[in-house]
């Protein structure tokens, strides 16, 4: 079953507290910025060290947020090498 993507956060969002788990916040606000070409052609996104840095979150928050990505087939994984957007 493929985890829900919230409405209410754009490529600028913030996480916060509230009834979405923090992987799922995050999820929303890189798949946002993916829409807004952000990644272009085979840009990777960020790393899970930088998506630390940036939301002040665990690894473990920033690795399942690329899985709900990729559930969504918004994302390519390679495990060691990082994620691409996959642009339609």
């Amino acid at each position: 079953m493929t985890t829900p993507l919230p409405d209410g956060y754009g490529p600028d969002s913030r996480l916060k507290e509230g009834p979405e788990p923090k992987y799922v916040q995050l999820a929303a606000v890189l798949a946002a910025r993916i829409k807004r070409g952000d990644y272009p052609g085979d840009t990777r996104l960020p790393s899970v060290a930088e998506l630390q840095d940036e939301f002040r979150i665990s690894r473990g928050t920033a690795q399942r947020s690329m899985t709900v990505l990729a559930e969504h087939g918004l994302v390519r994984v390679s495990n060691g090498k990082g994620a691409w957007p996959v642009h339609p």
